[in-house]
């Protein structure tokens, strides 16, 4: 057993704590997470005022062994009640805080038990235990007895496999014991998807009144005796989940102070809910004794004096999950200190990790040229972008420098509710930036359940050759970041850049074939001798014949060009996996540009990869590069 107190769930006790549970259904897999490392420095390091740490089990099943139980959202829901609280970690409220989430095949009795005795059993009295519950409930009329279906669960095997709710309540309890207070949420209820043929048996729903509170203790259920819980995909999450999650962004945060209390967040939930379903699902919460402060609204949450409109669920739950769409786009990352001599590192991070996704056939990864494009012609911003393109996934996040060291924290974000649903960080040295994003890519790709071959995989983990200076220098020459001006060693003096850099690059993933199948051959052949006329100009630094391929070529972006020539010695230029695409009347080309060269300052060889888009527009007969700095 790690270290820490374990539970004893025997003898009287004193109530000194507050746990927080919920119970809903979602996909499979066991994840355990910190939702942020170990603070890079002193300065990145929470205050001495947040000794607590937030302890979130998150539980959901929604594939049970048995089809006749099958849920849509139970699984996800966990994943995102956790990445929800995780975001409090280092802040005003907590230290840190510690994530268990067991979805689907992971979730079994004994698993459900000992996850609370071992896990949750290691807060102290300062602390806040989290438990988020969902799936399914029933009720054995022949007993009296309340059981929560883990997945090996079904109508025949439950006396053995399932939870008895008064097995659960005595945990809960023990828990209790130990830490600050107790919070338990409990989604059980989805009679409409649960077919049940044992007599005697049927859907529980009211297994939240089998749980009694006390002082620290509160309770609530996502729907009233009588009800049943609602699943929609327009929201991707139950009902119940979905406002919770609002609640935690801001939504709750009632009168504007930054925070969101217990009652705050009760309350929010119980407006909500029946808004989403239209009047059929009402929440129930049993509280007791002293509010308590839970959580802290994030940066850019939505306060409750402008919310976020609330879609309708349908009032009948899917019968079976919708599938997933590996769509996904990457934002720029912010600097969490403003620093115009790392700026560029935002955008840096933001090609990188376009060029190695793009590696995935499996993921249809957006151009940031076409996000960036939509959003200013809708005047729009990203979440509603995202959701007018289509892309179900949103990548963002931050980074730090402090002397020659960077951290880099990224969050995965569903654009349907705006919900964080993973997060993740990576530290070290500025030189081993590219080994870092590699390790940031590879997590992602593992949160997101994306199926990775062999071939891609090890195209992700192949050690770079990459020098950091070198790459500034091409997304420079490409007008992805703004110039700055280069070491003395280089030779070159060029004005920095006052104004936010347009990004005209990386990935759209298009279907299998290399083009879109309304772009006539002719046009595609086009457009590769362009490609190859630009690579022979490239190659041969012929800036005069380079010039010659776009409608502008001014001289701020000739200057950024000759300075990336001039230190790319011996320099070899590839095209490939090029995908052309109409937009209007002009042409999208996405192709990923690998550079090989020796680096005339350090006289080491380097390979550089970046995935761009370029917008073609036809002049005078031929087709023309759009743009120009």
């Amino acid at each position: 057993m790690t270290a820490g107190r374990r539970l004893a769930v025997a003898g009287a006790c004193v109530v000194t704590g507050l746990v927080l549970v919920w119970v809903v259904s979602h996909p499979a897999g066991v994840e355990v997470r910190h939702a942020r490392d170990a603070a890079m420095s002193a300065t990145m390091a929470p205050s001495a005022s947040a000794p607590s740490v937030l302890w979130v089990l998150a539980v959901g099943v929604s594939r049970y062994r048995s089809a006749d139980f099958r849920l849509a959202y139970a699984d996800d829901d966990a994943r995102a009640i956790a990445a929800a609280f995780g975001v409090q970690s280092g802040g005003s409220l907590y230290r840190e805080v510690k994530t268990l989430v067991l979805t689907d095949d992971a979730v079994t009795r004994e698993s459900v038990l000992n996850s609370m005795e071992r896990f949750l059993g290691q807060g102290g009295p300062d602390d806040v235990a989290v438990i988020f519950l969902a799936g399914h409930g029933i009720r054995d009329h022949t007993t009296g007895s309340y059981y929560y279906l883990p997945y090996p669960a079904t109508s025949d095997n439950f006396v053995t496999d399932a939870l008895r709710m008064s097995d659960f309540d005595e945990m809960v309890r023990a828990v209790r014991r130990n830490v600050r207070g107790v919070v338990l949420m409990l989604d059980t209820c989805h009679s409409g998807a649960l077919r049940v043929t044992v007599p005697n048996v049927t859907a529980a729903d009211d297994l939240a009144t089998r749980m009694s509170v006390g002082e620290g203790f509160f309770l609530l259920a996502a729907s009233k005796p009588g009800e049943e819980s609602k699943e929609g995909p327009e929201a991707g999450h139950g009902a119940f989940t979905y406002a919770v999650l609002q609640g935690l962004q801001g939504g709750a945060d009632a009168d504007g102070d930054g925070l969101v209390s217990v009652s705050d967040l009760f309350g929010f939930v119980a407006r909500q809910v029946p808004k989403l379903t239209q009047g059929r699902q009402h929440p129930y919460s049993k509280v007791e004794g002293t509010d308590l402060i839970l959580a802290a609204v994030p940066a850019g949450g939505s306060p409750a004096t402008s919310p976020r409109s609330v879609p309708s669920l349908p009032l009948t739950p899917p019968a079976a999950p919708t599938a997933v769409l590996n769509s996904i786009g990457v934002m720029e990352f912010r600097a969490l200190k403003p620093d115009p001599e790392h700026e560029w590192i935002g955008k840096a991070v933001r090609v990188a990790l376009n060029t190695e996704l793009s590696k995935v056939r499996a993921l249809r990864v957006y151009s940031p040229e076409l996000i960036d494009r939509t959003a200013a012609t809708e005047r729009a911003d990203y979440l509603s972008t995202a959701r007018r393109l289509g892309i179900r996934k949103l990548v963002s996040g931050s980074f730090h420098v402090v002397g020659d060291a960077v951290r880099i924290d990224a969050e995965i974000i569903d654009s349907r509710s705006g919900v964080q649903e993973a997060s993740d960080s990576v530290q070290g040295r500025l030189e081993d930036f590219f080994e870092l994003q590699k390790k940031l890519v590879l997590s992602m790709l593992r949160r997101l359940q994306v199926e990775v071959s062999a071939q891609e995989g090890a195209s992700i983990e192949t050690r770079s050759n990459t020098n950091v200076d070198a790459y500034r220098l091409l997304l420079e020459s490409e007008g992805l970041v703004d110039e700055r001006p280069t070491p003395a060693a280089r030779g070159v003096q060029s004005p920095l850049s006052q104004g936010p850099a347009r990004w005209w690059s990386v990935a759209t993933r298009l279907a299998a074939p290399a083009y879109a199948a309304d772009v006539a051959p002719d046009t595609v052949a086009e457009v590769h001798q362009l490609l190859e006329a630009s690579r022979r100009a490239l190659e041969g630094k012929d800036l005069d014949r380079l010039a010659a391929l776009y409608v502008s070529f001014p001289l701020r972006q000739r200057e950024a060009v000759r300075v990336y020539l001039e230190n790319a010695t011996r320099l070899v230029v590839e095209f490939t996996d090029v995908a052309v695409e109409w937009r209007g009347e002009d042409l999208a080309v996405t192709y990923t540009r690998r550079d090989r060269f020796v680096d005339r300052e350090s006289a080491k060889a380097q390979q550089l990869e970046v995935r761009l888009t370029k917008i073609l527009v036809r002049e005078n007969g031929q087709w023309k590069i759009s743009g120009g700095r």
